[in-house]
């Protein structure tokens, strides 16, 4: 959220380009988005038929929603707070300033647990995937699985919390997006443990992790590498059942079929990752099936 409460901050998602752009204007305006929209477009010579997501702190005014409909036709739009009616600025800025102090509130409270930066798989098929936008990430699987990053830790109840790092919090930090990776992935690393199997010709392979997310193991870039001497190569089937879990066979194997089941049945419930099977060989990683929502 905005400090600055007369300034709407917005958000555009552009075909071509590899970040969102941002701009604001006067939040009282009742042609904020279309004047956001023209610093945008000045700026980085786009047109409004490559914009495919709009994000407005504000709710836009009935000018504004005329514009969009006309300009940003496919676009996903969506905001905040909503845009009170006339009269009614002092009140939504109040509102607005409380949910900024709760949110407040609740990092001081995170600063009371121990927290480590850890990447996060996020499924394209997610109901919470419209949010990656607002994350640095990167695809693993492109148009279907990417990894973002997120400071997690155990509550002093016990509870597990995360804390998604969005764009405008890695801006602030001042940390280039390949660092927090790095970051991420080292703390990663650190905890993994993998367990090994045989069963005649069979091999399985459990990867765990005493502190969460062990199937973010995915997105490390030396895994099959560090995987492929205990099956002799060749091309992998990996089975992410949740964001904890992660079982890997070779993919003629006798338990490929298993691990499939394993996925498909997979009693977890969905958050940003869905129950994934993919196949991992030297190349990278493809997307074979996921349990359906």
């Amino acid at each position: 959220m905005n400090d600055d409460m007369s300034q709407n901050l917005v958000v555009f998602r552009v075909a071509g380009l590899a970040e969102p752009v941002l701009a604001s204007a006067p939040t009282k305006a009742d042609d904020a988005v279309e004047q956001a929209w023209t610093s945008v477009r000045k700026q980085h010579k786009v047109r409004a038929s490559k914009v495919s997501a709009v994000y407005s702190e504000w709710g836009p005014s009935a000018a504004d929603l005329k514009f969009m409909a006309k300009n940003f036709k496919k676009a996903d739009c969506k905001y905040s707070f909503a845009r009170p009616g006339p009269g009614g600025w002092e009140r939504a800025f109040a509102e607005a300033r409380a949910v900024m102090a709760e949110t407040h509130t609740a990092r001081q409270q995170q600063e009371e647990r121990t927290e480590e930066l850890l990447p996060v798989l996020w499924s394209a098929s997610s109901p919470s995937a419209g949010l990656l936008d607002a994350l640095p990430h990167r695809p693993l699987v492109p148009g279907r699985l990417s990894v973002a990053v997120a400071a997690v830790g155990r509550t002093p109840k016990g509870k597990v919390g995360m804390q998604h790092v969005t764009r405008h919090e890695q801006e602030q930090m001042g940390v280039p997006v390949e660092k927090l990776f790095d970051v991420a992935y080292g703390a990663l690393t650190r905890g993994l443990k993998l367990g090994v199997r045989s069963s005649g010709d069979d091999v399985l392979v459990s990867v765990t992790r005493e502190a969460l997310l062990a199937a973010s193991a995915v997105a490390l870039p030396d895994l099959y590498s560090q995987l492929s001497p205990h099956f002799g190569g060749g091309d992998l089937l990996v089975g992410l059942t949740c964001p904890d879990e992660m079982v890997v066979v070779r993919e003629d194997s006798g338990l490929a079929d298993d691990v499939l089941q394993q996925v498909l049945n997979s009693p977890h419930d969905t958050m940003e990752l869905v129950p994934s099977v993919l196949r991992l060989g030297p190349g990278g990683l493809e997307l074979l099936a996921e349990r359906s929502r």
